[in-house]
């Protein structure tokens, strides 16, 4: 299991290079494989609920959240986009009340059961597919989505080696949430926030964007938020009765299960922009 990770986490971090020092084509692998993945995590979070018995309408669900994902994207490069973007937003509030006129409980309770799933992971992607045009600080384009998926990913890296080796320990180490998640231990989350306040560290000294204290802050904060998100969704897992959301990253499952750390960090990390 541990060698499939670190393989998935290898796989995953040669993307994000790709993204970042593939010049002058980055930007479009990013523009390719982020809304992608992010509508797979929609996708496959919708078809869980679905197979449990929690009716919704996955592939309608999966393809208004690619067009406004992709809408939101364009935006900074083709302004009419979020004119369009508008439009679809104001088109699915009219959908809304045009499905409660119908007074069909089954489509009735698929379309608020969509809006749910939506509502859990919409506002976590955007902000994470959102800090790729941020420029604060100076930074180039790219530069804070490196940072957030370092922070982020560092605790699930360093939370799993540690709590995997801690738990070997006579006695084992100590559970957080057994219902949810059997496996994770204070001992790990102390290991993880541990990595990430150390890529905090480094950015401070090698990018330097911001101060060593927003770095170390943010760092923390991210850390905590990628942990109560990868929580949010063993609860999620837990009530629709599965192990993994997919099977696309070899040791570390589907798109959702990947992504699950940013469903709160993504604007998490927007408000701790706002005070560089």
């Amino acid at each position: 299991m541990f060698k499939f990770r670190i393989i998935g986490f290898t796989l995953l971090m040669a993307l994000l290079a790709g993204i970042f020092f593939w010049r002058p084509y980055g930007i479009y692998l990013f523009w390719v494989t982020a809304p992608l993945m992010a509508a797979m995590a929609i996708y496959e979070c919708a078809k869980m609920f679905n197979d449990a018995g929690r009716k919704n309408f996955p592939v309608i669900t999966t393809a208004a959240f690619y067009a406004l994902t992709m809408l939101a994207m364009l935006t900074t490069h083709w302004r009419p986009a979020g004119v369009i973007g508008l439009a679809l937003l104001t088109l699915l509030s009219i959908s809304g009340g045009v499905v409660m006129l119908l007074k069909n409980e089954i489509i009735t309770e698929k379309y608020l059961n969509s809006c749910g799933i939506l509502l859990f992971l919409a506002p976590a992607m955007f902000g994470f597919l959102g800090s790729f045009e941020c420029r604060n600080g100076g930074a180039p384009v790219g530069a804070w989505l490196l940072f957030l998926c370092l922070a982020t990913k560092a605790t699930d890296t360093g939370g799993y080696i540690v709590g995997t080796l801690t738990s070997k320990l006579p006695g084992g180490n100590h559970k957080i949430a057994p219902a949810l998640s059997p496996k994770k231990s204070w001992e790990g989350l102390i290991g993880g926030m541990c990595l990430s306040l150390a890529v905090g560290w480094a950015f401070a000294h090698f990018a330097a964007y911001a101060s060593l204290i927003w770095y170390l802050a943010a760092a923390a904060m991210l850390s905590l938020g990628s942990f109560f998100g990868d929580l949010a969704e063993s609860a999620v897992k837990r009530m629709c009765d599965v192990k993994d959301s997919g099977h696309w990253v070899p040791g570390m499952g589907g798109a959702f299960d990947v992504l699950d750390s940013f469903i709160f960090n993504g604007i998490l990390f927007h408000a701790a922009l706002l005070f560089i």
